[in-house]
């Protein structure tokens, strides 16, 4: 039995889309996979449980037989930290991970865990991903979301110097067009160079980070106005309507498939923002639209979601999601398989495991 620790330096990177990759390609070779989360920040009910959702999502698309509440065994949500902060949690944290682990590895041939946010992640309890592949003897795929030249090569240097030996390669995810080139030529040969392998560098694609009309509403705990029909159209960019029209229009032409947030009574601003490539109004405030606006949505197959947010708040609550990889959708995570099948190395990456 194998297994591979999937990492990150920073958040959203693309450790959960990575693992649902890997482990449908594995799947479709024959191999049996497990799945587990050490440690989670992402406290999330379903029923009376907390559970990740991660995990929960990772168990569903690969079919596994262990509960989401088993994949992911601490969770540590606020007054789980507040007990180890007050001396009266007891528990043990490593005993309960490593049960999980010996679970995982039942009858499989690898187990992908997945780390946190971050390396950090879990050092209150002893269960950093430091702490955990090193006591388990784990090979680590560090994940790195390309920001910009100097911060990608710094966080392969700081996962190198964290993991050391055990850091068994990386995938440079999000790479923009702009940075494309470089990244193949310069970037991956440079890392190979010194001892680093590259399994993958992945492009950036626009349509994988995008959110769905459907999430937005859950998100936003919205009343819909327009267009119940379409919770699965997909969400691409966000715009903040609180200026005037005349400096709105050139942001609203420029910016495609968009959900425009303002409040529900800059009437001028809705109908601006109708007239260009706009999925979704988000109306904030609690403010009624004039019906004008409603029907011309509605024509337009535009989707109108009153919310009760200011607008800085419903920004912020939706900020905190988009950008995320997110593949609850079919479309979406065949795209991302695909994207997979054309710039990760599955065989180099296998063949190390002694996988093929």
């Amino acid at each position: 039995m194998k297994a591979l620790y999937i990492t990150s330096v920073v958040t959203f990177s693309g450790k959960t889309a990575l693992c649902l990759g890997l482990g449908l390609y594995m799947q479709s070779r024959g191999l049996k996979v497990g799945y587990m989360k050490p440690v989670s920040l992402q406290d999330y009910r379903i029923g009376n449980q907390i559970v990740d959702e991660d995990a929960e999502f990772v168990r569903r698309v690969l079919r596994l037989e262990m509960n989401a509440n088993q994949l992911a065994p601490v969770i540590l949500s606020d007054a789980l930290l507040d007990s180890v902060m007050d001396g009266t949690v007891q528990r043990d944290f490593w005993a309960e991970m490593s049960q999980t682990y010996e679970q995982a590895k039942q009858g499989k041939d690898i187990v992908l865990m997945e780390g946190g946010a971050s390396m950090r992640d879990g050092s209150v309890v002893g269960l950093s991903t430091v702490e955990v592949v090193h006591r388990l003897n784990i090979p680590t795929l560090a994940v790195i979301r390309w920001r910009d030249l100097a911060h990608v090569l710094d966080d392969i240097a700081a996962a190198k110097r964290r993991i050391e030996h055990l850091l068994y390669g990386v995938v440079i995810n999000n790479v923009p067009e702009t940075a494309w080139e470089k990244a193949k030529t310069k970037v991956a040969p440079y890392l190979e160079n010194m001892g680093i392998p590259v399994f993958g560098v992945l492009p950036h694609q626009r349509e994988l980070q995008a959110i769905t009309i459907g999430e937005l509403i859950a998100l936003l705990d919205a009343q819909v106005l327009a267009g119940e029909q379409m919770a699965s159209r997909l969400v691409e960019n966000l715009s903040v309507g609180a200026m005037t029209v005349e400096s709105a229009l050139p942001l609203f032409r420029r910016t495609i498939n968009k959900a425009v947030i303002t409040g529900g009574d800059r009437t001028d601003l809705q109908a601006a923002a109708l007239e260009t490539s706009t999925a979704a109004l988000i109306l904030t405030g609690n403010l009624q639209p004039s019906a004008t606006i409603v029907r011309r949505a509605e024509e337009l197959g535009v989707a109108v979601l009153l919310v009760s947010d200011t607008t800085m708040e419903a920004v912020e609550k939706i900020e905190s999601v988009m950008g995320r990889t997110r593949l609850g959708q079919a479309e979406k995570l065949n795209r991302f398989q695909a994207m997979l099948a054309e710039h990760l190395d599955y065989a180099r990456l296998l063949k190390g495991l002694e996988l093929e």
